[in-house]
């Protein structure tokens, strides 16, 4: 959907269980491009496109803007993903590029 909208669907009830607004200024250009869940910090990473080509990071189930990777890319990222042990992230984008990340650890209070 082109609602600005993020959403996590229940698929064997067809309901959306919880969503959270994106907050770009122009939603219908700040398409979601590809998606990995982190299981080490009950996260969600969404990689955009075109207005800021970033990556952001989603707390699950709450659904806030936990932190995002920015900067790097110059066209939508089109893929992440999650090294075996879980401590990195490789991202490639349209503008030829890949780069890999350190994945941060989440500190339990």
């Amino acid at each position: 959907m082109k609602d600005g909208i993020f959403s996590v669907w229940e698929i064997n009830c067809e309901k959306i269980i919880q969503s959270a607004a994106t907050d770009s200024q122009n939603f219908k250009l700040q398409w979601i491009c590809s998606l990995l869940w982190l299981p080490k910090t009950s996260e969600l990473m969404i990689g955009q496109g075109l207005l800021e080509n970033q990556m952001k990071i989603w707390k699950y189930p709450m659904l806030f803007n936990s932190s995002g990777l920015y900067g790097n890319h110059k066209r939508r990222v089109l893929h992440i993903a999650l090294s075996p042990d879980q401590s990195k992230l490789p991202s490639a984008a349209t503008d030829g590029m890949a780069w890999l990340w350190k994945c941060h650890e989440s500190v339990e209070s």
